[in-house]
């Protein structure tokens, strides 16, 4: 696996970086290691961009979901307030404006909830995947240190 190569080849720059005399701090090449800081980067696995953009699309959602519940209470609203003006409707103009206004809530309601599942279920996923990734480097690791 080419990140933990990387990971190796880092750990390689660290341990063989002249050291500071009467100190634990070593120097080392702040290009070199910026380099394969940005190799490992393009290295990471593609759920990791795919967890951000889960996370991206789950908060626009979000927006969305409170824009669309806005946008019905704005709209309830107005109705209601049209329909007061004609006094033989206005008790039934309330009730229904008080139903419109509680399906918008709780369809705001359900498309967070919706959303919030199924991102958590996605971050799950990775958080399975990337805990294999951690155990593999961590034996490889303990292998390399085995090795002496």
């Amino acid at each position: 696996m080419k990140v933990i190569e990387l990971i190796d080849e880092m750990q390689k720059i660290v341990e063989n970086g002249s050291t500071l005399p009467f100190s634990s701090k070593a120097l080392i090449n702040p290009e070199e290691a910026l380099d394969i800081l940005d190799d490992i980067r393009k290295a990471l696995p593609e759920e990791l961009v795919q967890a951000q953009d889960i996370v991206n699309r789950k908060n626009a959602i979000l927006v969305e979901a409170q824009n669309d519940a806005d946008r019905i209470r704005s709209e309830a609203k107005q109705r209601l307030a049209e329909m007061i003006n004609t006094n033989e409707i206005t008790r039934t103009a309330t009730e229904q404006a008080e139903k419109i206004l509680e399906n918008a809530q709780n369809s705001a309601k359900d498309i967070r909830v919706g959303t919030q599942h199924y991102s958590d279920k996605i971050l799950y996923n990775l958080q399975v995947q990337l805990k294999q990734i951690n155990d593999t480097i961590e034996e490889d690791r303990k292998e390399l240190r085995q090795i002496k």
